[in-house]
């Protein structure tokens, strides 16, 4: 991933502004360039920040769209867009995870679409959030532990 970090304002009418952009939403603020964020990617569309607190790993960046979208299956060009993006970026990290999620039960916590990429390595110890309601989390599948994610035989 480019090291080419830079923290960035846009101008309202500039390139790259949508006037579709919300007031209430965090992203479209930082799209804006009335909430401060740390850019790592810049395309025309769509725009690559370190994640407030800088993110589970090391290199875990969130993709999104300059325009808003609330999530994935909203706007199918958008969000095709966005997912290019992220695996630009995850072309050039190795290992990683790239997630994005619909609706509040599915963790999603802002309503603007974003895409996490996020590095991986072996023994790293970040588990997928996939939990089974005997843990607390009230989501999962009954009968699962929580675990790392590995392939199956079938699927190597």
């Amino acid at each position: 991933m480019s090291h080419e970090v830079e923290d960035r304002q846009w101008t309202e009418g500039g390139p790259g502004f949508d006037r579709r952009l919300r007031t209430d939403c965090p992203f479209c603020r930082i799209v804006r360039g009335v909430a401060p964020a740390h850019v790592v990617r810049d395309w025309t569309d769509t725009l690559a920040i370190t994640p407030r607190g800088g993110g589970v790993t090391p290199g875990h960046v969130l993709v999104l769209p300059k325009t808003h979208v609330p999530d994935v299956a909203a706007d199918p060009a958008v969000s095709a867009t966005t997912m290019r993006h992220a695996a630009e970026l995850a072309a050039e990290v190795g290992d990683c995870n790239v997630i994005t999620s619909r609706g509040a039960a599915a963790t999603q916590t802002v309503r603007h679409l974003h895409v996490h990429v996020v590095p991986r390595r072996q023994g790293d110890g970040i588990l997928l959030p996939w939990t089974t309601p005997q843990e607390g989390s009230g989501s999962g599948r009954p009968g699962r532990e929580r675990r790392p994610w590995t392939m199956g035989p079938a699927e190597r």
